[in-house]
């Protein structure tokens, strides 16, 4: 009888997590500790069958075999064929090099730069599945659009001989896993001479090598037609904006911290490069449904090569208040888009979602509007959540933070499983315990309060936002990003209508002719605001107060104690 084939799944990703969550980093400083602890973990797993614990123990070597390379505590092996010193266990790194080495002739991009960077690449390979390839565009077929994105061209296609999987030390090559769905990603203007497409290139190739915190590359080919150069990309299951949506009625709150802990853990490394990732947003974020992982991607250089100077690229409700007001973009950014993720996580729903992505809602952000914090959301994460959206950014935590309090919530959460799992061991069986869990309600945390996994109001399907895309904005207002007051009470209540002086009126309509250096004292600024079509312009302090005095009017509050904005 044939061997039943094991895939991930969450009896299986709970024990990997409880193994590597257990480690105590005073006693196990090596990595060849670490290894062999969560090996004896899941040998000493009863709950495990012993195809399981093989799966488990193979998923393992793969990830510290490619881990282990560069680590000086690893003890080194000497290869019986090339007579190197390897420190992978499955294979030898320096053969698996030598064999794309002697390759080199066999390839060429006709570009002197990318064939460099390529065998540079190639001669850090540390895993057999991680190689970066020149591959030619008559290598794919059935290649098909997909989507447009802020600065890219997305197509599905099938690449015939599909990416190395494999290191045959017998016989010395590399071997393929045959037909393959991937992804293509068009750099739109690369045939010009503008380098930022090749930095985006660059960074992809080179940031991580062992591809633990970035979307899977594979190489780069090009389009002959366009001469267009195309990064060629793992295909992943989903974006995280389509998961939610799709299965927000299912999943668990341990489901959620899951997520987030995936996202930060991956922000790590790349802050830890000095990179910032500029564009942090739901679509951008992939799932790997097979190894139920979360991976990051799309990590240009925030935005088009022609894009206007001083003018903001992103997805509006992810790009953090201070880049609005001409503030630069820092790793602190960054987790502010991680804060408005994680609303989204916890809520399934759309940040913002009933909005125009215009100088509206970014003016209403910058002057502290932020999502609901519902009542059912768990304080501790609801705390974490509106640190990174605090509008200082010395007062966000950074990625490391984030993820040792995600860690605390996953391990309390397990914790809380192994108790009900030990107060109904004689009643139930394992897998029945483990698979009533996941589809329960609600568990208690370690304060013994009650969280419910958080479900979207009944009426949500009713709703249909838009799923907006990173674009091009050119804000800059004159203002100092703030935190909410009463001001986030008013718009949520939607109190947003408010009358509109005559002198407010004419401050908007001159801001706008200022911005686009008309005045033509023949017509009235509202004819050339018109005629400009502009919406886009620096909102000036007189304008801010005439702003706010109107909402504090709208609202019937006038403490003369306090300046408007401290009213609203």
């Amino acid at each position: 009888m044939a061997t039943q084939k094991i895939v991930w799944n969450d009896k299986l990703k709970r024990v990997w997590d409880e193994a590597y969550l257990s480690l105590d980093y005073n006693i196990h400083k090596t990595i060849t500790q670490q290894e062999e602890y969560r090996k004896n973990m899941v040998k000493n797993d009863s709950s495990l069958t012993e195809n399981e614990k093989k799966f488990l123990l193979d998923e393992l070597q793969k990830v510290y075999d490619k881990s282990k390379i560069g680590d000086n505590s690893v003890e080194k092996q000497q290869c019986n064929n090339c007579q190197n010193w390897h420190q992978a266990t499955q294979y030898c790194e320096f053969c698996i090099r030598n064999y794309l080495e002697n390759n080199f002739r066999n390839w060429t991009s006709g570009n002197e730069e990318i064939d460099k960077l390529i065998q540079e690449c190639q001669q850090k390979t540390v895993s057999p599945q991680f190689v970066i390839e020149w591959i030619n565009y008559d290598q794919f077929e059935n290649i098909e659009h997909l989507t447009e994105g802020g600065c890219a061209t997305i197509y599905t296609a099938i690449w015939k001989v599909g990416c190395y999987y494999n290191w045959n030390s017998k016989n010395q090559i590399l071997e393929r896993c045959g037909r393959q769905k991937v992804i293509l990603k068009r750099l739109n203007n690369s045939n010009s001479s503008n380098v930022r497409w090749f930095q985006e290139v660059t960074l992809s190739f080179t940031l991580d090598n062992t591809f633990q915190t970035l979307a899977t590359c594979y190489g780069l080919t090009k389009d002959p037609n366009t001469n267009d150069y195309m990064l060629v990309l793992m295909r992943y299951d989903n974006d995280l904006r389509h998961f939610l949506k799709d299965n927000y009625q299912t999943l668990t709150l341990l489901q959620k911290y899951r997520i987030i802990y995936d996202l930060a853990y991956r922000l790590i490394q790349i802050h830890e490069k000095n990179i910032m990732h500029r564009d942090l947003h739901s679509g951008n974020i992939l799932y790997n449904a097979p190894t139920l992982q979360w991976f990051i991607s799309d990590l240009g250089l925030s935005g088009p090569a022609d894009k206007p100077l001083n003018s903001i690229y992103g997805n509006l409700p992810y790009v953090a208040p201070e880049v609005y007001c001409g503030q630069i973009y820092t790793t602190k950014s960054d987790i502010y888009s991680i804060g408005i993720l994680m609303w989204e996580v916890i809520t399934s729903e759309i940040p913002y979602g009933d909005h125009e992505h215009n100088s509206d809602l970014a003016f209403a952000i910058a002057s502290g509007y932020r999502p609901t914090i519902y009542e059912n959301i768990p304080l501790v994460y609801a705390t974490l959540m509106n640190q990174c959206w605090d509008a200082n950014p010395d007062n966000r935590p950074d990625a490391n933070i984030i993820y040792n309090e995600m860690l605390l919530l996953v391990k309390s959460l397990y914790e809380e499983i192994d108790k009900q799992q030990e107060s109904t061991i004689h009643s139930k069986n394992f897998k029945s315990k483990i698979k009533n869990f996941f589809k329960s309600s609600s568990i208690k945390n370690e304060d013994k309060q009650v969280i419910k996994n958080i479900q979207p109001n009944e009426n949500k399907e009713s709703k249909i936002y838009k799923i907006q895309t990173s674009k091009v904005y050119s804000f800059n207002f004159s203002i100092q990003p703030r935190n909410a007051t009463d001001e986030q009470q008013a718009f949520d209540s939607g109190q947003i209508d408010f009358e509109i002086s005559e002198e407010m009126e004419q401050l908007y309509l001159k801001s706008i002719v200022k911005s686009i250096g008309a005045d033509n004292s023949n017509k009235s600024y509202e004819q050339q605001a018109f005629d400009s079509g502009q919406i886009d312009f620096e909102i000036s302090e007189e304008m801010e107060q005439l702003y706010l005095k109107s909402i504090v009017k709208s609202i019937g509050a006038d403490n003369s104690n306090k300046s408007y904005a401290d009213e609203i």
